[in-house]
């Protein structure tokens, strides 16, 4: 707790003290080897060997949360002053009806706006023949 209230100085006074950002500057994209390693593949497949999509809005999460703490690093702290939070999904497109459990599946996102308490990523699920895209 206290290396928590440690981190509180190094949080910016104002909007003015904030360094720049760009949208690349959180980009990130993460490969999920399904279809390349067996053994992870198990850990998302249900009893009629189908991807458990709940495990997939998982990941899409945990990766949101951590293109916020992208967008938001403070390079001279060890670790964030900042609790970051998913609020709401907007909106999810799916280009097809399920995924397959033999091929990777590529996840990239981006913050795509702020504002003083809340910011917007965009990100997007990629795999072949599939396409998907999430507003949370």
């Amino acid at each position: 707790m206290e290396e928590r209230k440690l981190l509180h100085g190094f949080l910016a006074k104002s909007q003015d003290g904030l360094p720049p950002r760009r949208m690349k500057d959180s980009y990130i994209e993460v490969l999920l080897p399904l279809g390349s390693e067996p053994e992870l593949r198990e850990k998302y497949l249900t009893v009629q060997n189908t991807v458990r999509f709940g495990r997939i809005l998982e990941d899409l999460d945990s990766l949101g949360v951590l293109i916020c703490y992208m967008h938001n690093k403070i390079h001279s702290a060890k670790m964030s002053p900042l609790s970051i939070v998913t609020a709401l999904v907007d909106k999810i497109d799916m280009c097809k009806k399920s995924l397959s459990p033999e091929q990777d599946i590529k996840f990239s996102g981006h913050v795509s706006w702020v504002g003083k308490t809340s910011m917007e990523v965009k990100m997007q699920m990629f795999q072949a023949g599939i396409c998907k895209s999430t507003h949370p």
